[in-house]
């Protein structure tokens, strides 16, 4: 009788954790926060500043399953982390530097018009423009680049803010930039 017992309990508790290897419903990031990341915080005339933001206390996120008939519940443990993307994707994008940047982008004023990255247009990937030309969930926020010099020799420094679809708006702060 207890051997029964026994192989019943554990052939229902294998069920529970065969159940972990469906990870369909787990398949997306959530973060918390953003860093900027600059590359070349000295830049040289012939070059061009190099940047982009990170996130900050990324968590996979997984859905409970619970098995009403065996009071169980289980949690995805080793799935494809974060293959489905951002849980909540960006709706918008911004950023200015402290210091006027040229007459055109005095200090404050979105700077998105002269920062260039890649994204997908219309289904095609890895197209290269600047931050308007793309829906900003389809942008490549890690590698962005800013190929106009300033106006003036003073440093700047970047802020770059983003709202997501659910509301959340991040904001960063990039170390001081200055162009040799």
């Amino acid at each position: 009788m207890k051997k029964k017992i026994l192989v019943a309990f554990f052939g229902l508790n294998l069920f529970g954790f065969v159940a972990c290897f469906n990870c369909e419903e787990w398949k997306y990031i959530d973060y918390n926060g953003i860093e900027v990341e600059v590359r070349n915080p000295v830049v040289s005339v012939n070059d061009s500043l190099s940047f982009g933001y990170k996130t900050t206390g990324s968590e996979y996120l997984a859905i409970t399953k619970s098995f009403s008939h065996f009071s169980n519940t289980v949690y995805a443990f080793d799935c494809d982390k974060g293959y489905g993307g951002d849980k909540y994707p960006l709706v918008s994008i911004s950023i200015t530097s402290d210091t006027d940047f040229d007459e055109t982008h005095p200090a404050g004023t979105e700077l998105n018009d002269i920062i260039y990255t890649r994204g997908t247009i219309e289904g095609e990937y890895g197209v290269y423009g600047t931050l308007p030309e793309f829906d900003p969930s389809t942008i490549n926020t890690y590698y962005m680049y800013l190929k106009a010099i300033p106006n003036n020799d003073n440093p700047h420094r970047f802020t770059i803010e983003i709202e997501r679809v659910n509301g959340d708006v991040m904001t960063a702060t990039s170390e001081e930039i200055v162009w040799e």
